[in-house]
């Protein structure tokens, strides 16, 4: 008896979660990443950058991160 025949392998788009493991696998620290409507996965890579707010609400908030 015949084997039935094999269905074409679907080449899939990565997943937000994908992108985000392989960064992590390859030591890259994530700063933002954007999931486009069409299922594009953009990642921004790099320290959180020190920002000059002025804003007393801000300088407030983040007292209580760690």
């Amino acid at each position: 008896m015949s084997e039935p025949p094999h269905k074409p392998v679907r080449h899939r788009r990565p997943t937000l979660s994908d992108a985000l493991r392989a960064a992590k696998r390859a030591g890259q620290r994530v700063r933002s990443a954007v999931v486009e409507p069409d299922g594009k996965v953009t990642l921004t890579f790099g320290d959180d950058a020190p920002t000059e707010s002025g804003n007393e609400w801000d300088e407030r908030l983040n007292r209580g991160k760690h």
